[in-house]
């Protein structure tokens, strides 16, 4: 049975995981989070591997696997992964295949003010009034701490981690502008959580349809918000596919070559 190790850290990896399973793939899946491993719990004679992973923990996974691939599905914006699986994966020889969420074109929407990364966003927020949601995750969230008065203006909408809410706390964050939620959410739940935040200004992140940024943008626009997108940094490599039909096609690919 060939195996198969997967970087997962979206809903859509759970797809690919469960596709793969179909076809017969002996699976190792590699999660950030206790989260996102509970996400799997209904997967049975799963190996999961739980932690943040750089370089040397990824050479050292794929040395002990020994996969005929390895498939990144993780966060579209989880870039040094995607950037240390691509190197790692060249240097052992291992092939390399990224699956990602189709992009949503915002480009001509004048509505939208589309940034590159948070630095960007943090000096688009210099010229805003009143209150800011922030549904960007935790990440390098400390970058927000520039805004004048951050603690009273800016609400954030993250996941109910332990560790998450330890960090914003450490960072001065107010506890109050915390929302702890799991999503995704519909339009009518974000128009209530925008109203209930009295939010000015919404930044987002171009995370795909399936991350739901397409009912925050809607939502937001109802209300007449503000709206700030942080893009999508591309990573160039060979094998990128949004269909999960055409991923697992390139997996049977490399299968067949390795046994013929």
């Amino acid at each position: 049975m060939s195996k198969v190790l997967v970087l997962a850290g979206t809903t859509d990896a759970k797809t690919v995981i469960e596709r793969l399973f179909k076809k017969n793939y002996e699976l190792a899946v590699s999660v950030t989070t206790r989260m996102g491993s509970g996400m799997l719990d209904e997967f049975h004679n799963l190996n999961i591997y739980q932690g943040k992973m750089n370089k040397e923990q990824i050479t050292h996974l794929l040395q002990t696997i020994n996969p005929i691939c390895l498939i990144d599905a993780s966060n579209p914006f989880s870039s040094e992964i995607s950037r240390n699986a691509i190197n790692v994966c060249r240097f052992e020889a291992v092939p390399y295949i990224r699956f990602e969420r189709e992009r949503l074109n915002y480009a001509d929407d004048p509505d939208i003010t589309i940034v590159k990364n948070y630095g960007e966003a943090c000096d688009a927020l210099m010229n805003c009034e009143g209150n800011i949601l922030l549904t960007l995750g935790s990440n390098k969230i400390e970058t927000f701490k520039r805004i004048p008065d951050y603690a009273q203006r800016i609400y954030l909408r993250v996941l109910p981690d332990w560790k998450v809410l330890s960090k914003l706390e450490n960072l001065g964050f107010n506890c109050k502008n915390i929302i702890a939620i799991k999503g995704p959410y519909n339009e009518n739940l974000n128009i209530e959580l925008f109203k209930y935040c009295q939010a000015s200004v919404l930044v987002t992140k171009e995370s795909g349809n399936m991350g739901g940024v397409v009912d925050k943008i809607n939502a937001a626009k109802k209300l007449g918000m503000k709206i700030i997108l942080v893009d999508r940094m591309e990573e160039n490599c060979s094998n990128k596919y949004n269909s999960v039909e055409e991923l697992l096609k390139c997996v049977e690919r490399i299968d067949k070559g390795r046994q013929n």
